[in-house]
């Protein structure tokens, strides 16, 4: 593959989701605090962090996590959803304020979602709906196989991954993002559409949508290697028509030969637009890739 590759951060075989911040020592789960953690001055800003899953059989997992930590408060508000069925079955829909005792970006437990993290401070799984009457549902973070600096100067990555529900694990393709944003700072961008994409040879997509300031970009993870695209035309759906051909995103990679399209599945309402499961077809050259996968609106810190 020959192309425009963006920057991105050194130490690509780091474990998923090694983020910015004091590492913690040892490990917590539920509400278990984490012995020896340094308390991080509070700082009025906001983060975001979003996760993002996506497999070949259609399974979608999208976690989406507002922290605003203002004075001595931080306020949190979660939204996590599954795709079951034709439906997304929500998992975590919290919204609390809670003091600000450590680092105001990391993840807290919920009453329905317990996060356990590892040495280094990556989220090692997360857990939700564990009870006598409940379908517990985990997702597995494993090896991340490119990471790279987002717009805020926060850690992004692309990983390996897996989620499992009682029927068993599906391996899949994981997207981490977080934002951050000074609270005295004004938003500087608005919302932007996020592709997630991922095929039965464990190959993954993820394309950025961008904006007037930030064009489109793309990661790629082909037949075991990785590569970020700064240079990737991306043509919305023809609002004059509908169905069939007209009704697909599509996109090249320049100084490539990988391009291919991908729309909303048949049986998909795409409602308000927000969250749309979709599916992708690939070319490489002459080889064609049949992938899975769904597109999410991001908000922007």
């Amino acid at each position: 593959m020959i192309g425009r590759w963006l920057p991105r951060a050194a130490g690509a075989v780091l474990v998923l989701f090694a983020c910015a911040g004091p590492p913690p020592d040892g490990t917590a789960e539920s509400g278990a605090e984490i012995a020896g953690e340094p308390l991080t001055p509070a700082v009025d800003a906001r983060y975001l962090t979003h996760l993002l899953f996506a497999a070949d059989d259609g399974t979608a997992f999208i976690g989406s996590f507002d922290q605003t930590a203002e004075g001595e408060d931080l306020r949190l508000d979660y939204d996590v959803r599954l795709a079951e069925g034709d439906a997304w079955r929500p998992l975590v829909l919290s919204r609390d304020t809670v003091s600000v005792a450590r680092a105001a970006w990391r993840l807290l437990p919920t009453p329905s979602m317990a996060v356990r993290v590892g040495d280094a401070g990556q989220i090692v799984s997360l857990r939700f709906g564990e009870g006598e009457d409940a379908d517990p549902v985990r997702l597995l973070a494993g090896e991340e196989v490119s990471v790279w600096t987002g717009p805020t100067g926060q850690r992004e990555s692309l990983g390996i991954a897996a989620l499992q529900t009682s029927d068993g694990a599906v391996p899949g393709i994981l997207f981490f993002r977080r934002a951050a944003r000074a609270l005295s700072i004004p938003v500087a961008t608005t919302d932007g559409q996020t592709f997630v994409f991922a095929d039965s040879l464990g190959n993954g997509l993820v394309v950025h949508a961008g904006t007037l300031r930030q064009p489109a970009v793309a990661y790629t993870w082909l037949h075991g290697v990785d590569a970020a695209w700064g240079d990737v035309t991306l043509e919305p759906p023809d609002p004059g028509r509908a169905g069939g051909e007209a009704a697909a995103w599509r996109f090249e990679i320049s100084g490539t030969t990988v391009r291919g399209s991908f729309r909303p599945l048949a049986s998909e309402d795409p409602g308000d637009g927000t969250l749309i499961r979709m599916e992708a077809v690939v070319n490489i050259g002459t080889e064609v890739l049949d992938f899975n996968g769904f597109a999410a609106t991001l908000p922007s810190p």
